[in-house]
């Protein structure tokens, strides 16, 4: 029984000197908690922040102090009290993922920062106050910040609502219906340990024990470079048009990055600049672009970079038209009709002479042509960025000249040398014609109000008696004739 007794006394000398190594002289550890500690959100906050610089800053820079002795409980159910901020230094800096401060004993007191009075904080909805008088994130505004940006629940979880009720939630739908019916005021009350996946992958289960817990992967979210992506759709195959949008998980939080283009600085965009997300482009040529995204953030001050290499490719329209000749006439009308027609613009050419510009949204895509006999070249061109050796559709058109039938009769008139000569053809009212003898043009007739008569006294001899004429569809002129003998 001594010897048991000497190894108990062993025991908590050695436990003494242990917790000794960590913290300053002015605290010790009781033997038994003889008060209750309380869980609080709000006192793991307020030790986060009065820790979150590099160097732990002195007391008169802090918002508030402490009036001390303050005790402390820990994750392992044990308790501390703390006599000075020096203790409280220590304590906070020698905190762990294991071993971690979770709550405290209230009422406790604070004096602002410049003041002498002291103000009785009775519990953890008082100290909550306070963070929010202080402008402290508290774990609300961590947890709205970087929720599905950072983390994830793994679920199923358990929370607990304002009421202090456990509601297990295993889905994002179901935990956001219980968040939003929770008061503004509510902080995230986990019942620990928590499973949450975690960016940038959310691949893989991250077990969170205590609030100094979710505290590290928040500040793990904070150091980490963000993950930048975008993504890209060709938006105008004709003019080389490409429509990129940011879209990751930290898109909000970086709040700026810029856009660059073969390393030339294009513009800057995030919801910092009023920006857009989008970078609406049109490239000059066919290629091989490198399109970037950087940016640059207080935990990653060498910045970051996201590329893709966008192969932008070379296309030409397959232009066409059809024709059509109309009736009795030179006339003839050209419709083109291809793939993308509303969205560029071509050219309409005859035997390689400009006529006309066609296409868009305006073009009538139509060509009214009245062509000479022969034989033509009808082409539409066109040369665009995606294009930029052109393309082109010909046609040739073969074009045959129409020309009026003449006719005519003879009539002697009675035993005379005299001769009637008497024209009738189809349009004789609106074809003006020749008569001719032997070559000579001896009369003007047709159209309209023309009597279509000739009369002629004759020689004896032999005779070549014509009519022609000339006219649009028929350029080279037509004749009709007969041969008469006199006697």
């Amino acid at each position: 029984m001594k010897n048991f007794n000497t190894y108990i006394k062993l025991s908590t000398l050695l436990i003494v000197l242990l917790f000794s190594s960590c913290v300053n002289d002015d605290s010790f550890f009781p033997e038994e908690n003889t008060d209750r500690v309380i869980s609080s959100t709000s006192l793991v906050t307020v030790l986060n922040s009065f820790n979150s610089g590099e160097i732990f800053p002195s007391e008169s820079e802090q918002c508030f102090r402490f009036v001390y002795p303050i005790t402390l409980g820990y994750n392992t159910d044990s308790t501390i009290r703390i006599d000075s901020y020096d203790g409280l230094v220590d304590v906070v800096s020698s905190q762990g993922i294991n071993f971690n401060i979770t709550g405290l004993q209230f009422p406790i007191k604070i004096v602002f920062k410049n003041t002498d009075t002291e103000v009785s904080i009775a519990n953890e909805t008082a100290l909550l106050n306070i963070l929010r008088e202080c402008e402290f994130d508290t774990v609300r505004d961590e947890f709205d910040r970087f929720f599905n940006s950072c983390f994830k629940f793994d679920y199923p979880v358990i929370l607990l609502n304002a009421d202090g009720n456990e509601t297990s939630i295993a889905s994002d739908q179901e935990f956001l219906v219980f968040y939003q019916n929770q008061e503004i005021t509510y902080q995230p009350d986990f019942k620990f340990p928590v499973n949450v996946l975690v960016a940038p992958n959310f691949d893989s289960t991250t077990i969170i024990d205590t609030y100094f817990g979710f505290f590290r992967l928040i500040e793990s979210c904070e150091s980490r470079c963000p993950q930048l992506d975008f993504n890209f759709e060709q938006t105008d195959i004709f003019n080389l048009g490409y429509r990129f949008e940011a879209d990751f998980p930290d898109l909000d939080a970086i709040g700026s990055y810029s856009w660059f283009i073969n390393g030339e600085f294009i513009e800057n965009d995030g919801p910092n600049n009023q920006g857009d997300n989008l970078l609406i482009r049109d490239f000059n040529a066919p290629g091989v672009y490198e399109v970037c995204i950087k940016t640059e953030t207080a935990m990653c001050p060498e910045g970051v970079e996201f590329c893709k290499r966008i192969e932008v490719a070379a296309f030409c329209p397959e232009l066409f038209f059809e024709s059509q000749q109309q009736s009795g006439t030179l006339a003839y009308t050209f419709s083109s009709s291809f793939t993308g027609i509303d969205e560029l613009n071509y050219e309409w050419f005859i035997d390689n002479q400009f006529v006309e510009t066609d296409g868009g949204i305006e073009g009538d895509n139509t060509l009214l042509s009245d062509l000479l006999p022969g034989v033509h070249e009808v082409c539409i061109r066109t040369e665009t960025p995606s294009c930029p050796n052109g393309a082109e559709f010909c046609k040739e058109i073969v074009v045959e000249a129409i020309c009026p039938s003449l006719f005519f009769t003879i009539e002697q008139e009675g035993n005379t040398s005299g001769y009637n000569f008497t024209a009738n053809f189809e349009n004789i009212d609106v074809i003006t014609y020749e008569w001719t003898i032997n070559g000579d043009v001896v009369e003007q007739d047709g159209g309209q109000g023309a009597d279509n008569m000739f009369f002629f006294q004759f020689s004896p001899g032999t005779y070549q008696i014509c009519i022609k004429t000339e006219t649009d569809t028929c350029p080279d002129g037509t004749e009709f004739c007969e041969e008469l003998v006199v006697q």
